[in-house]
C-alpha cells in the first residue's frame, strides 16, 4: 500500500516536467474538437438513426415515463437522438480518443523523461513501434463493446450508472496503458508475463486513478495524470521484474 501511494505521488510530480506541462490539455482538447466536428458534420445522419430508434414503442414509452420529470427544450425526437448518441457513441469514443492521444503523444515523452532521470540503466528492447497500437486497438474494441453491452445493467443494478462505467474505465486504463508504456521499451514476450503477474495491482491502480475522471476540472487532465502514474508504476516494477539492466 505504501509503495502504491508513493507511486501515485511520484506520478503526480512527473507531470510537472516542462515537456509534459506543454501538452497537458492536448488529449482532452483533441478529443473534444474531433468528436464535436464529427457530430456537427454527421448530424443529419445521426438524426435519421434517431428517428428510427424513436419509432420503437419501448423508446416512446420511456419518453412518456420521464416526461413529468424532464423539461424537454426541444422535440423529444431530438432529445432521444442526442441522448442515445452521447451515451452509446460519444462518451466511450471520446474516452478512447483521449487515451489514444495520450498514448501516442504523452507516453513516449513520459517514458523518455523517466528513463533519463530515474531509470537510466533500463535497456530499450522494443523495435516495433506498432506493437502497443495493435494491442490498444484490441482493448479499445473490448472497452467499447463492454460499454454498449452493459447499458441495460446501468438501469437494472442500483448505482450501476456510476460504478459500471467506473469499473470499465479502470479496467481499460490498466490494460491499455500497461501495454502502451512498456511497448516503448520491451517486446510483447516480456510485457505479457509482467501484465499477467501484475494484473491485480494494475487494476487497483486503475480503480484509484479513475476517480479523477469524476472530479470537475481535474477530469480535463485526468488522462495525463493517469498515464503518468501508470508510467511510474510500470517502469519501476518492470525493471525489477525482468532484471534487465545495461552492462
Amino acid at each position: 500500500m505504501k509503495s502504491m501511494v508513493s507511486i501515485i505521488f511520484l506520478g503526480l510530480k512527473d507531470i510537472l516536467k516542462p515537456k509534459i506541462l506543454a501538452v497537458l490539455l492536448l488529449p482532452f482538447l483533441g478529443s473534444i474538437v474531433l468528436w464535436s466536428l464529427i457530430t456537427y458534420f454527421a448530424w443529419d445522419w445521426i438524426t435519421g438513426i434517431g428517428l428510427q430508434i424513436y419509432n420503437f414503442s419501448i423508446i416512446q414509452s420511456f419518453v412518456q415515463l420521464i416526461a413529468p420529470y424532464v423539461q424537454f427544450t426541444s422535440n423529444p425526437l431530438v432529445f432521444v437522438t442526442t441522448a442515445v448518441f452521447l451515451i452509446l457513441i460519444i462518451f466511450p469514443a471520446a474516452m478512447i480518443t483521449a487515451l489514444f492521444i495520450t498514448s501516442v503523444v504523452l507516453v513516449p515523452l513520459l517514458v523518455s523523461e523517466l528513463r533519463k532521470s530515474d531509470f537510466p540503466t533500463l535497456i530499450k528492447k522494443s523495435t516495433n513501434m506498432f506493437t502497443g497500437t495493435t494491442i490498444s486497438i484490441g482493448y479499445s474494441i473490448k472497452y467499447f463493446a463492454s460499454w454498449v453491452g452493459s447499458l441495460p445493467f446501468w438501469i437494472l443494478i442500483p448505482g450501476g450508472v456510476i460504478f459500471i462505467p467506473y469499473l470499465l474505465i479502470a479496467w481499460f486504463n490498466s490494460r491499455l496503458l500497461t501495454w502502451e508504456i512498456l511497448a516503448e521499451i520491451a517486446t510483447p514476450e516480456d510485457i505479457k508475463p509482467f501484465a499477467e503477474a501484475h494484473s491485480k495491482p494494475l487494476f487497483i491502480l486503475g480503480l484509484t486513478t479513475s476517480i479523477l475522471y469524476y472530479i470537475p476540472v481535474i477530469n480535463f487532465i485526468a488522462p495525463v495524470i493517469v498515464s503518468s502514474v501508470f508510467t511510474r508504476y510500470c517502469l519501476s516494477h518492470f525493471s525489477q521484474f525482468t532484471k534487465v539492466e545495461a552492462p
